[in-house]
Protein backbone atom coordinates (compact mmCIF):
# COMPACT_ATOMS: atom_id res chain seq x y z
CA UNK A 1 0.00 0.00 0.00
CA UNK A 2 2.51 2.84 0.95
CA UNK A 3 4.34 1.60 -2.46
CA UNK A 4 1.43 2.76 -4.25
CA UNK A 5 0.84 5.84 -2.26
CA UNK A 6 4.48 6.93 -2.58
CA UNK A 7 4.58 8.37 0.37
CA UNK A 8 6.61 7.84 3.16
CA UNK A 9 5.46 7.28 6.81
CA UNK A 10 6.26 10.84 8.15
CA UNK A 11 4.56 12.40 5.07
CA UNK A 12 1.42 10.02 5.56
CA UNK A 13 1.94 11.20 9.04
CA UNK A 14 2.08 14.71 8.70
CA UNK A 15 -1.05 14.64 5.42
CA UNK A 16 -3.43 12.96 8.37
CA UNK A 17 -2.72 15.77 10.78
CA UNK A 18 -3.17 18.39 7.71
CA UNK A 19 -6.16 17.09 6.60
CA UNK A 20 -7.73 16.60 9.83
CA UNK A 21 -6.94 20.37 11.14
CA UNK A 22 -8.48 21.37 7.54
CA UNK A 23 -11.54 19.35 8.30
CA UNK A 24 -11.90 21.32 11.50
CA UNK A 25 -11.54 24.33 9.42
CA UNK A 26 -14.90 23.17 6.65
CA UNK A 27 -16.53 21.59 8.97
CA UNK A 28 -16.71 25.32 11.47
CA UNK A 29 -16.65 27.58 8.19
CA UNK A 30 -17.62 25.87 5.48
CA UNK A 31 -14.51 26.50 3.14
CA UNK A 32 -11.02 26.91 3.31
CA UNK A 33 -10.23 22.57 3.52
CA UNK A 34 -8.12 23.16 -0.01
CA UNK A 35 -6.31 26.45 1.30
CA UNK A 36 -5.42 25.08 4.50
CA UNK A 37 -4.09 21.53 3.04
CA UNK A 38 -2.04 23.74 0.02
CA UNK A 39 -1.09 26.03 2.61
CA UNK A 40 0.17 23.14 5.01
CA UNK A 41 1.16 20.68 2.78
CA UNK A 42 2.97 22.09 -0.69
CA UNK A 43 6.59 22.48 1.08
CA UNK A 44 6.82 18.53 0.74
CA UNK A 45 3.87 17.35 -2.05
CA UNK A 46 3.49 19.24 -5.49
CA UNK A 47 0.17 20.83 -5.84
CA UNK A 48 -0.41 19.30 -8.97
CA UNK A 49 -0.84 16.55 -6.88
CA UNK A 50 -2.45 17.37 -4.05
CA UNK A 51 -5.11 19.42 -6.04
CA UNK A 52 -7.58 16.39 -7.31
CA UNK A 53 -7.29 15.03 -3.08
CA UNK A 54 -7.90 18.65 -2.46
CA UNK A 55 -11.01 18.11 -4.52
CA UNK A 56 -12.24 15.08 -3.31
CA UNK A 57 -12.33 15.68 0.18
CA UNK A 58 -13.94 19.21 -0.75
CA UNK A 59 -16.80 17.39 -2.48
CA UNK A 60 -17.09 14.85 0.57
CA UNK A 61 -17.27 17.56 2.48
CA UNK A 62 -20.22 19.48 0.12
CA UNK A 63 -21.83 15.92 0.50
CA UNK A 64 -22.06 15.95 4.07
CA UNK A 65 -22.19 19.49 4.97
CA UNK A 66 -25.04 20.64 1.98
CA UNK A 67 -28.01 19.18 4.23
CA UNK A 68 -27.49 21.55 6.83
CA UNK A 69 -26.08 24.77 4.39
CA UNK A 70 -28.32 24.70 1.99
CA UNK A 71 -31.21 26.11 3.30
CA UNK A 72 -29.46 28.65 5.14
CA UNK A 73 -27.63 30.01 1.63
CA UNK A 74 -27.95 33.20 0.15
CA UNK A 75 -29.13 31.03 -2.89
CA UNK A 76 -28.95 34.15 -5.48
CA UNK A 77 -25.76 35.55 -4.64
CA UNK A 78 -24.27 31.74 -4.68
CA UNK A 79 -25.10 31.63 -8.47
CA UNK A 80 -24.13 35.05 -9.52
CA UNK A 81 -20.80 34.83 -8.28
CA UNK A 82 -20.32 30.98 -9.33
CA UNK A 83 -21.81 31.76 -12.49
CA UNK A 84 -19.24 34.87 -13.43
CA UNK A 85 -16.76 33.43 -11.96
CA UNK A 86 -16.91 30.78 -14.54
CA UNK A 87 -16.53 33.71 -17.25
CA UNK A 88 -13.75 35.25 -15.16
CA UNK A 89 -11.50 31.84 -15.46
CA UNK A 90 -10.53 31.94 -18.55
CA UNK A 91 -9.65 35.22 -18.98
CA UNK A 92 -7.32 34.96 -16.41
CA UNK A 93 -6.00 31.93 -17.59
CA UNK A 94 -5.51 34.22 -20.87
CA UNK A 95 -3.98 36.58 -18.53
CA UNK A 96 -0.80 34.12 -17.37
CA UNK A 97 0.25 34.02 -20.59
CA UNK A 98 1.12 38.23 -20.11
CA UNK A 99 1.97 38.02 -16.62
CA UNK A 100 4.80 36.32 -14.23
CA UNK A 101 1.77 33.47 -12.01
CA UNK A 102 4.33 34.01 -9.37
CA UNK A 103 3.92 37.85 -9.25
CA UNK A 104 0.09 37.47 -9.82
CA UNK A 105 -0.29 35.24 -6.91
CA UNK A 106 1.11 37.36 -4.43
CA UNK A 107 -0.30 40.23 -5.84
CA UNK A 108 -3.55 38.67 -5.15
CA UNK A 109 -2.78 37.20 -1.30
CA UNK A 110 -1.22 40.17 -0.01
CA UNK A 111 -4.28 41.82 -1.12
CA UNK A 112 -6.80 39.33 0.02
CA UNK A 113 -4.70 39.83 3.51
CA UNK A 114 -4.91 43.58 3.52
CA UNK A 115 -8.89 43.71 2.47
CA UNK A 116 -9.22 40.83 5.47
CA UNK A 117 -7.16 43.08 8.05
CA UNK A 118 -9.19 45.96 6.99
CA UNK A 119 -12.44 43.84 8.13
CA UNK A 120 -11.12 42.89 11.21
CA UNK A 121 -10.24 46.69 11.62
CA UNK A 122 -14.01 46.98 11.04
CA UNK A 123 -12.17 49.48 8.27
CA UNK A 124 -15.82 49.10 5.65
CA UNK A 125 -14.89 47.79 1.94
CA UNK A 126 -16.27 50.01 -0.89
CA UNK A 127 -18.01 46.95 -2.11
CA UNK A 128 -21.10 47.78 -3.52
CA UNK A 129 -23.87 45.05 -1.90
CA UNK A 130 -26.32 44.37 -5.00
CA UNK A 131 -26.18 42.33 -7.62
CA UNK A 132 -24.41 44.34 -9.94
CA UNK A 133 -21.50 44.19 -7.25
CA UNK A 134 -21.83 40.37 -6.60
CA UNK A 135 -21.65 40.19 -10.37
CA UNK A 136 -18.45 41.91 -10.29
CA UNK A 137 -16.43 40.39 -7.34
CA UNK A 138 -17.88 36.61 -9.06
CA UNK A 139 -16.05 37.87 -11.98
CA UNK A 140 -12.70 39.26 -10.28
CA UNK A 141 -12.59 36.28 -8.32
CA UNK A 142 -12.64 33.69 -11.35
CA UNK A 143 -9.89 35.99 -13.10
CA UNK A 144 -7.99 35.70 -10.02
CA UNK A 145 -8.92 31.97 -9.91
CA UNK A 146 -7.67 31.96 -13.33
CA UNK A 147 -4.27 33.37 -12.36
CA UNK A 148 -3.51 32.21 -9.07
CA UNK A 149 -5.94 29.59 -7.77
CA UNK A 150 -7.25 31.23 -5.01
CA UNK A 151 -10.57 32.26 -6.51
CA UNK A 152 -12.62 30.99 -3.33
CA UNK A 153 -10.72 33.38 -1.18
CA UNK A 154 -11.81 36.05 -2.75
CA UNK A 155 -15.57 35.25 -2.38
CA UNK A 156 -15.66 34.70 1.25
CA UNK A 157 -13.90 38.04 1.38
CA UNK A 158 -17.14 39.39 0.12
CA UNK A 159 -19.35 37.43 1.65
CA UNK A 160 -17.69 38.34 5.08
CA UNK A 161 -18.04 42.06 4.09
CA UNK A 162 -21.81 41.70 3.19
CA UNK A 163 -22.16 41.55 6.92
CA UNK A 164 -24.83 38.71 6.28
CA UNK A 165 -25.94 36.29 9.50
CA UNK A 166 -22.99 33.91 10.53
CA UNK A 167 -25.06 30.47 9.02
CA UNK A 168 -25.94 32.44 5.97
CA UNK A 169 -22.51 32.91 5.56
CA UNK A 170 -21.21 29.52 5.64
CA UNK A 171 -24.61 28.46 3.66
CA UNK A 172 -23.56 30.16 0.91
CA UNK A 173 -19.99 29.21 0.93
CA UNK A 174 -20.84 25.61 0.99
CA UNK A 175 -23.26 26.08 -2.24
CA UNK A 176 -20.43 27.73 -3.81
CA UNK A 177 -18.08 25.09 -3.33
CA UNK A 178 -20.65 22.19 -4.44
CA UNK A 179 -21.46 23.78 -7.61
CA UNK A 180 -17.38 24.31 -8.10
CA UNK A 181 -16.30 21.52 -7.10
CA UNK A 182 -18.33 19.73 -9.20
CA UNK A 183 -17.56 21.55 -12.38
CA UNK A 184 -13.96 21.07 -11.75
CA UNK A 185 -14.66 17.27 -11.09
CA UNK A 186 -15.60 17.11 -14.70
CA UNK A 187 -12.64 18.75 -15.60
CA UNK A 188 -10.10 16.98 -13.79
CA UNK A 189 -11.49 13.84 -14.80
CA UNK A 190 -11.14 14.71 -18.66
CA UNK A 191 -7.68 16.29 -18.45
CA UNK A 192 -6.31 13.06 -16.16
CA UNK A 193 -5.57 14.96 -13.57
CA UNK A 194 -7.62 12.60 -11.22
CA UNK A 195 -5.27 9.55 -11.11
CA UNK A 196 -5.36 6.18 -9.68
CA UNK A 197 -2.83 7.57 -7.14
CA UNK A 198 -4.67 10.72 -6.24
CA UNK A 199 -8.24 8.13 -5.86
CA UNK A 200 -5.97 5.84 -3.08
CA UNK A 201 -4.43 8.70 -1.11
CA UNK A 202 -8.23 9.88 -0.41
CA UNK A 203 -9.48 6.60 0.45
CA UNK A 204 -6.53 6.89 3.03
CA UNK A 205 -6.89 10.29 4.01
CA UNK A 206 -10.53 10.20 4.22
CA UNK A 207 -11.20 9.12 7.67
CA UNK A 208 -9.11 11.85 9.66
CA UNK A 209 -11.06 14.29 7.24
CA UNK A 210 -14.58 13.15 8.19
CA UNK A 211 -13.28 13.28 12.11
CA UNK A 212 -12.38 17.09 11.52
CA UNK A 213 -14.89 17.73 9.58
CA UNK A 214 -17.57 16.67 12.39
CA UNK A 215 -15.57 18.06 14.95
CA UNK A 216 -15.38 21.52 13.30
CA UNK A 217 -19.09 21.17 12.16
CA UNK A 218 -19.73 20.32 16.23
CA UNK A 219 -18.33 23.53 17.18
CA UNK A 220 -20.55 25.71 14.98
CA UNK A 221 -23.56 26.58 17.23
CA UNK A 222 -25.36 29.23 18.08
CA UNK A 223 -23.56 30.58 20.65
CA UNK A 224 -20.09 30.56 18.58
CA UNK A 225 -22.13 31.99 15.62
CA UNK A 226 -21.13 35.45 16.97
CA UNK A 227 -17.09 34.29 16.16
CA UNK A 228 -17.63 32.96 13.13
CA UNK A 229 -17.12 36.11 11.09
CA UNK A 230 -14.10 37.71 13.16
CA UNK A 231 -12.42 34.03 13.19
CA UNK A 232 -12.98 33.47 9.23
CA UNK A 233 -11.56 36.88 8.27
CA UNK A 234 -7.95 35.55 11.00
CA UNK A 235 -8.27 32.24 8.89
CA UNK A 236 -8.06 34.74 5.40
CA UNK A 237 -5.11 36.25 6.74
CA UNK A 238 -3.31 33.75 8.32
CA UNK A 239 -3.74 31.64 4.59
CA UNK A 240 -3.14 34.40 2.49
CA UNK A 241 0.24 35.43 4.76
CA UNK A 242 1.57 31.19 5.35
CA UNK A 243 0.77 31.60 0.83
CA UNK A 244 2.92 34.40 0.39
CA UNK A 245 5.69 33.07 2.38
CA UNK A 246 5.27 29.98 0.57
CA UNK A 247 5.80 32.17 -2.90
CA UNK A 248 8.37 33.62 -1.32
CA UNK A 249 10.63 30.46 -0.33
Amino acid sequence: MMAQLDLSSGLLTWLVVVVFLAGMVRGFTGFAASATIMALATVWIAPIDLIPICLLLELTASALLMRGGFGDADKPLALTLVGMGLVGVPLGLALTKTLDPDVSRMIALALVAVLATMQLLRIPLPIGRGRAGAAAVGLLAGVVNGLASIGGLVHALYIMARNLPPRSMRGTMIVIITIGGTITFFWQVVLGILTTQATLRYGVLLVPFVAGLALGRHYFTPETEQHYRPVCLTLLVVLAALGLVRQVM
